[in-house]
């Protein structure tokens, strides 16, 4: 019977130990469960999100420029993770990565504004043709060739009467060249000139018949034949007269941009090939 007794006993001790712990566990599933439960890390989360939020707002407030070091405005740094204002930490500048490194002195501005190079001029490439430009006269072909560019073709045309007349102004403005009353009879492939000319203290009348033509960039003329008529001519003086003729064709310079390629003889016109060097 004593024994009936502390089976009983022992039973009823076990099954309330079983149910005492079931409680405990319910209780605890319910505390862990419940939003008053506060083990720390819910206060830790909290305190991370609002210490992210108010950095947020004070790079906010902060102007557009770029960050400003603390040596820079002249404050004193504080060791990182030491410092604290309050209770709030003090967050740490970023430098952006375009900023140079703190010992590359950034360069001051002065508010000038820079130049901009004026761009060169365009130089002129289509070809030029000039009409009966004066002889005495060339600062509108040396502008011409100032503007021009490498290679650029020119043609220049004279009619015979307009060539007689420059060359008639040309002796005018010169009264102490050797020669005088010059005239230029055009033909094709063939020119005629004829004037009078000094020849030690006498003056005669010359006539030659001859070719120009383009050689090295400079005109050059061909005498075919010299006619000297008035006086005994003897040979030295018309060598002394073909020499003279040839000087004066001399008067093109040898680096005159203008590079003359070939000289067109026709019926009472002459036209001038060239180009640009």
């Amino acid at each position: 019977m004593a024994n009936r007794n502390v089976r009983w006993l022992t039973l009823t001790a076990l099954a309330l130990a079983n149910l005492v712990c079931w409680a405990g566990v319910a209780a605890a599933i319910a505390l862990i469960a419940s939003p008053g439960l506060d083990l720390g890390l819910e206060a830790r989360l909290r305190e991370g999100q609002a210490t992210a939020v108010a950095v947020w707002e004070r790079l906010e407030r902060q102007p557009s420029g770029p960050a400003v070091e603390p040596e820079q405005a002249g404050a004193i740094p504080t060791p990182a993770g030491t410092g604290t204002t309050g209770d709030q930490p003090i967050a740490a500048v970023v430098r952006p990565q375009n900023l140079p490194p703190p010992s590359t002195p950034q360069p001051a501005t002065t508010g000038a504004t820079e130049l901009t190079p004026i761009p060169k001029a365009t130089l002129v490439s289509h070809p030029l043709l000039l009409a009966d430009p004066e002889i005495s006269d060339l600062a509108p072909l040396d502008a011409e060739m100032a503007r021009s560019a490498p290679d650029r073709a020119v043609h220049i045309r004279y009619q015979e009467d307009t060539l007689n007349a420059e060359l008639a102004a040309l002796w005018q403005n010169n009264p102490d060249l050797p020669y005088r009353n010059v005239w230029v009879n055009l033909m094709r492939d063939q020119v005629v000139i004829t004037g009078r000319v000094s020849i030690m203290g006498f003056e005669v009348n010359a006539e030659v018949t001859g070719k120009v033509a383009a050689r090295d960039c400079v005109p050059v003329l061909q005498i075919e034949e010299l006619n000297i008529a008035g006086v005994m001519t003897p040979r030295f003086v018309k060598d002394q007269v073909e020499q003279m003729i040839l000087e004066a064709m001399t008067w093109y310079p040898a680096d005159y941009p203008l590079c003359l390629e070939q000289i067109v003889l026709e019926e009472t016109r002459v036209t001038t090939y060239g180009y640009r060097r």
